[in-house]
């Protein structure tokens, strides 16, 4: 319900808020002491002023509370045109003026707050300094769709016409080489992003996005995310950061499957998922071994090989598709 600070003075002969109270369905704070105004604001955060008091509204009320310049005021006069605004919700309605007159303005000048209210609340896209604050920006603003597992999210070699966050689930990226063999380039979590494949007008996804699990994203159109970025030169820059961070670490990767051994790139396949095996509620990687085979850079029974041989040594435990991390330390070590 919304708060109306209804003040006036004992020589008012205006409509007291009884009157109105029948005919709005508004809550009415009135106070026949001017000098109150100050406390009641402060303690009721009214919707609307309505000040019905000889004087102008004490210049050094508004210097204490500088929030009152964007609260919708009313002032009621003997005169109109003898006061000056304080602002442009300010209005003034004569002494004389009828009961409907009155009830027009307050519901045009508590409508006008609300509208305020919910301009305030709509994120701006000159305020997303960093990536966090895109990501909000994207839970805020951007449309929210749902994907079953094994579904696509977009194409290898298509149109990138969105840019995506992670509400919830599990995905992989990959790529198709010349035989036909799926080739995994990531796999990313809630709260990652998805889609940035450049900042042109028409950016072109160089691999293909499926659901390992059920999931959920936030998305929003990559014309708009160029609005943003042309809006925001920090986040411009945390963009350029990240996108290095990502490209060294492709490059540890890189030489990690060129020269590691078959057990090394095992254990840091499993470690990717460490968080997740380290949670009291974890079912189990919605992975399959191939997949988890084909992140590591090695053969499907290579790669279960492997497990079978750290589950011996007692470094993980494995029960169906589920593996337990039992020594991380150990698991960090291998060389």
């Amino acid at each position: 319900m919304k708060r109306i600070l209804y003040i006036l003075d004992k020589t008012s002969s205006h409509l007291i808020p009884d009157e109105l109270a029948m005919n709005l369905d508004y809550k009415f704070i009135y106070s026949n002491s001017p000098t109150s105004l100050e406390s009641l604001l402060i303690k009721n955060k009214p919707d609307l002023l309505i000040w019905a008091v000889k004087n102008p509204i004490p210049p050094k009320v508004i210097h204490r509370n500088p929030g009152i310049l964007k609260l919708p005021i009313l002032s009621i006069i003997a005169e109109t045109g003898t006061q000056k605004p304080l602002h442009k919700k300010h209005r003034f309605l004569a002494e004389n003026s009828s009961k409907q007159e009155l009830k027009k303005k307050i519901l045009f000048l508590t409508n006008a707050k609300m509208e305020n209210f919910r301009a305030s609340k709509k994120p701006d896209k000159s305020l997303v300094p960093n990536i966090e604050a895109l990501k909000s920006y994207m839970e805020k603003k951007g449309e929210l769709i749902s994907l079953d597992k094994h579904k696509i999210l977009f194409h290898e070699n298509r149109h990138s016409s969105f840019i995506y966050l992670i509400k919830q689930g599990l995905v992989k990226t990959s790529r198709m080489d010349q035989l036909g063999k799926e080739l995994i380039t990531g796999i990313y979590r809630k709260n990652d992003l998805l889609g940035l494949y450049g900042f042109h007008k028409h950016p072109v996804a160089t691999e293909m996005a499926t659901t390992l699990e059920a999931s959920q994203f936030y998305r929003i159109l990559y014309t708009e995310f160029r609005e943003i970025l042309q809006q925001n030169q920090e986040l411009s820059l945390d963009l350029a950061q990240y996108l290095t961070d990502t490209v060294l670490e492709l490059k540890s990767q890189l030489l990690e499957m060129a020269y590691a051994s078959v057990l090394k790139k095992t254990s840091n396949t499993i470690l990717q998922f460490a968080e997740e095996m380290q949670n009291p509620e974890f079912k189990g990687l919605n992975i399959s071994r191939t997949d988890l085979a084909s992140i590591a850079g090695i053969s499907t029974e290579s790669f279960i090989r492997s497990l079978s041989s750290l589950k011996k040594e007692g470094i993980i435990a494995i029960k169906g598709k589920k593996i337990n991390i039992l020594k991380p330390d150990k698991l960090q070590e291998i060389t």
